[in-house]
């Protein structure tokens, strides 16, 4: 866990500067891998951009990325004719720890919420996979592209989670 920024401190010491130190400042800054400079938060004491509110996983990721790739996905389903066999497929998994068994196909339902979106997380990509199961020779290489690009949000997922990060994760994450 690496320790929350003291940006108060940042900037009591960029104030501090005299205007000649002030040219070879802004390498101390960059060190620490932090951009000198004004923003909308500049001059308000009280708020530290460590303490601002930070988008929910929920709503980001499950309500809106997944969602839009599963409108994605049912299309692309539809244009193969494997949409049943995903249902199918679904409606197969066996229960786990921390996942419900959905009583519906995805089809069914009505207004995907939160819940069902995180359940599905932890499935797509087996439900999907066996969905497009048995391509032939015209089917293969979209069939592949398909599961590749599910299996990268999937994997994205649970990292967006992370309380910090690292030049390697975020790298990982923009890969």
């Amino acid at each position: 866990m690496y320790e929350t920024r003291n940006y108060m401190l940042y900037r009591e010491k960029a104030l501090r500067l005299e205007p000649a130190e002030a040219a070879g400042s802004g390498e101390y800054f960059q060190q620490l891998g932090m951009k000198i400079g004004n923003n909308v938060f500049t001059g308000l004491d009280r708020a530290s951009p460590a303490a601002l509110h930070k988008s929910d996983l929920l709503h980001n990721i499950y309500l809106g990325l997944f969602k839009h790739m599963m409108e994605w996905v049912e299309g692309f389903l539809k244009k193969h004719k494997r949409q049943q066999a995903f249902d199918d497929a679904g409606k197969e998994i066996p229960p786990y720890p921390r996942f419900r068994v959905p009583k519906k196909a995805y089809r069914e339902i009505t207004q995907g919420q939160g819940p069902e979106m995180r359940n599905l997380s932890r499935s797509i990509s087996a439900i999907l996979a066996s969905a497009l199961r048995n391509p032939n020779s015209s089917q293969y290489q979209d069939f592949k592209s398909t599961l590749k690009w599910v299996s990268a949000l999937v994997d994205f997922t649970p990292m967006a989670q992370y309380r910090s990060h690292t030049p390697d994760t975020l790298s990982y994450m923009e890969s």
